[in-house]
């Protein structure tokens, strides 16, 4: 979810009780007509409305938490502006400028540049190269970020209505649907079938993606798809079936990066890791469907 810096002073108006759009295209500097198309905007995100000249903000959890931080906090707007919710979104869990650039779908100098003002206060907390949300200092923001992330889940114009979404950026989105999907875009679980690892799932995932493409997915995009479910659907059978597809296709996953996959590499060498497999659990089933496991 984006927001223009005219989207975000137009609730920061709001805040304040500034509902005429003759009173807020003054306050803003801008003319009536273009704060107009602005409520629309926020009309689109199901944020506001219009009626007899006046603007009505949306009685909803969101609307509400956007108010009070703008209200509260007007520095932030610039800040969070265009990509910026998509990042802090992304920083409710610790991370990389990497993995933060992959997850908000955007530049790394986009990122570095947003860092540079949040760091001055400390809105960001930084460990060596991790990055992560000042709740504790932030936590009106933080919880307005959450709020923004459970509604992302749940909703995306890309994908059919009632999707459960387990990722997704600018240009990919990966979800299931009990009420089906794409049969052509199936993925992760889904088709570790026919990469010859058969199991029995009461869950289809599915992907979306803009690039046009007719070719099919490769298994670095199959496995890191199955990734995604993973780390919202943790579980033990997820985790062995991911180590199977790991082990069976290792040369062309090397380049693989995620917590999961070095915690399974451990696990592989004959480490015991909290909330993970055993090796032996690992070996079993590998067994099953003829792939070498061997302890390293």
């Amino acid at each position: 979810m984006r927001f223009s810096r005219t989207e975000l002073q137009t609730i920061s108006e709001l805040a304040k009780g500034n509902t005429s759009i003759s009173t807020v295209a003054e306050a803003l500097n801008k003319s009536e007509k273009h704060i107009y198309r602005i409520v629309q905007k926020l009309g689109e995100k199901d944020l506001a409305a219009l009626s007899s000249g006046a603007i009505v903000p949306r009685k909803s959890t969101l609307m509400v938490r956007l108010t009070r931080v703008l209200d509260s906090y007007p520095n932030l707007v610039p800040i969070l502006t265009d990509s910026g919710i998509p990042i802090f979104v992304s920083l409710l869990e610790a991370k990389s400028v990497d993995e933060i650039t992959e997850a908000a779908g955007v530049k790394k100098s986009t990122v570095y540049a947003l860092f540079k003002k949040a760091l001055k206060i400390s809105l960001v907390k930084r460990d060596g190269e991790i990055y992560a949300l000042n709740e504790r200092l932030w936590r009106d923001v933080a919880e307005l970020l959450g709020e923004i992330r459970d509604i992302e889940r749940l909703l995306d114009p890309r994908v059919p209505y009632n999707s459960e979404i387990y990722y997704r950026n600018q240009h990919e989105v990966i979800y299931s649907n009990k009420y089906g999907g794409d049969s052509r875009k199936k993925t992760g679980f889904s088709v570790f079938e026919k990469e010859g690892i058969k199991l029995l799932l009461p869950t289809t995932y599915y992907f979306y993606s803009d690039k046009e493409t007719e070719k099919e997915l490769t298994k670095e995009d199959i496995f890191r798809h199955a990734l995604y479910v993973a780390e919202k659907e943790i579980s033990i059978r997820h985790l062995i079936f991911l180590a199977l597809f790991y082990r069976k296709f290792e040369e062309e996953l090397k380049y693989a990066r995620h917590d999961i996959v070095e915690n399974l590499k451990l696990v592989l060498q004959g480490k015991r890791i909290k909330g993970y497999p055993t090796f032996e659990e690992i070996k079993e089933k590998a067994n099953m469907y003829g792939i070498e496991i061997k302890e390293r």
